[in-house]
């Protein structure tokens, strides 16, 4: 069973030295609205959507690293993607494909079939459930009495790839392109079939559609791409151009991160982008999935800086109050090879901060330095009434005190909190030996949620 702990840590590992360049974090717990979600979040950890609220929340308040770390602990530690997916683009595109959405939108459809946004909201509903051919009865109504929408098209032309039908889908879009040439999406059909094999004509095509359309971000984004095949030095200023039009667009943002990481380095701004890019969709691609361009890059400014306060002479132990939340996930990294009892208060109260990477770092580097004088401590942390301290410090307090913490681990289990007997049944698994992982076995009777109840048993047969 692999607990909140671990997960955090394992995510941690895999970003690696942990560090972002954001200085727009939220002070903690300083909104009323904030510990809102926190506490919900803790009491209701096994749903997806309270992970989701407060990862919008912080994306919300300009913290996209502190958003970025929760979806994806969500996403790769705790919920099906499918799950994962529908709590997402609902908290961050506002997408409901529920029953109760449906029927909205056939209410809304009944008294406007002509309306192409009802019509493509029933098909992306159909889609999401994978229920393709509903929605293509849906689209393709929409596309008999509106043939130049290319919403509509564009949606028809998708559910054939995704069937396989990629013949009928470029059929399509060849149809659509022939009919309505001087449309902006007929320009940007037309300008992507010559792109690669007639780049001279792509290009005079281009200036056509911009006179035509020149705020068109996916024409921009065109623009920015010719440019950049032949080096021309209006290329930086051209996906930026793309990318500020384009705000709503994967694709543009995408690309204009990797632009701006690989060809015209600018770490800042290709972060912006891949961050942007994420947030529209957290499967954003390039050569390499945003996902994993976003830590990269932020570890290397961050790693930037604080060389720059070393240099300046800055007390190493400053940064672990830092208002940036990978700034203080760097320090923590080296704060093993550097220990000092010193470090013991500090990391104590950065088990309440909202980062649940630097939450996880400072228990790690607790549980495995504190001692004896730790205790009376700990004891407190394990009745605090903040779940998420009395939940890591189950970790600290299995690992010391071992058969010493089950009359402690008793009561957590007997917590309202899901994220606190979480904690609580993974620690026990964990350090807790045979007799902790007894105790968790135990407590599987009396286990309320079936998620658990579920991990609990999952793990017996493990054994």
């Amino acid at each position: 069973m692999q607990s909140t702990f671990q997960r955090h840590i394992a995510l941690i590992g895999l970003l690696g030295a942990v560090l972002c360049m954001q200085a727009l974090a939220v002070a903690q717990n300083s909104d009323p609205a904030l510990a809102a979600l926190e506490h919900e979040f803790a009491l209701h950890y096994l749903e997806p959507e309270p992970h989701m609220a407060l990862a919008k929340y912080h994306f919300d308040h300009g913290n996209k690293w502190t958003a970025f770390v929760i979806s994806e602990e969500a996403r790769r530690g705790r919920f099906e993607e499918k799950v994962f997916g529908a709590a997402f683009y609902h908290a961050f595109d506002g997408f409901d494909n529920s029953p109760a959405a449906e029927a909205k939108a056939l209410a809304d459809y009944q008294r406007d079939p002509n309306n192409p946004q009802t019509i493509h909201a029933l098909a992306d509903i159909y889609v999401s459930r994978e229920d393709y051919e509903k929605a293509k009865q849906y689209l393709n109504e929409g596309v008999r009495k509106q043939p130049d929408n290319y919403v509509l098209v564009g949606g028809l032309v998708e559910i054939l790839s995704l069937q396989g039908d990629q013949a009928s889908a470029n059929a399509l879009e060849k149809t659509f392109m022939d009919k309505f040439p001087e449309t902006e999406d007929g320009f940007d059909l037309r300008i992507g079939r010559l792109i690669e094999t007639n780049p001279a004509a792509a290009e005079s095509l281009l200036t056509a559609a911009l006179k035509k359309f020149p705020n068109s971000g996916k024409l921009l984004f065109k623009q920015a791409n010719l440019y950049h095949k032949r080096q021309d030095p209006r290329t930086k200023a051209a996906y930026i151009r793309a990318a500020e039009v384009a705000t709503d667009m994967e694709m543009v943002q995408t690309w204009a991160g990797r632009y701006f990481f690989k060809s015209e380095p600018d770490y800042p701004r290709a972060l912006r982008y891949y961050f942007n890019a994420y947030f529209l969709n957290p499967h954003a691609y390039e050569t390499e999935y945003v996902e994993s361009r976003i830590p990269k890059i932020a570890f290397q400014l961050a790693e930037i800086e604080l060389n720059k306060r070393s240099k300046s002479g800055v007390p190493f132990t400053r940064a672990f109050a830092d208002p940036d939340p990978v700034i203080v996930s760097t320090a923590l990294g080296q704060a093993d090879e550097k220990w000092s009892p010193q470090f013991v208060q500090p990391l104590t109260a950065l088990l309440g901060h909202y980062d649940p990477a630097v939450r996880a770092q400072a228990t790690e580097l607790l549980k495995m330095h504190v001692d004896s004088s730790f205790d009376d401590t700990l004891k407190a942390l394990l009745a605090d009434s903040d779940p998420r301290k009395r939940g890591l410090a189950a970790y600290i307090a299995v690992y010391r005190w071992k058969e010493k913490s089950f009359p402690f681990l008793r009561t957590l289990l007997a917590d309202e909190s899901e994220l606190v007997r979480f904690d609580a049944i993974s620690a026990l698994m964990i350090d807790g030996g045979p007799q902790g992982q007894q105790l968790a076995r135990e407590h599987a009777a009396r286990e309320t949620n079936p998620t658990l109840k579920k991990l609990i048993l999952t793990r017996r047969g493990e054994q």
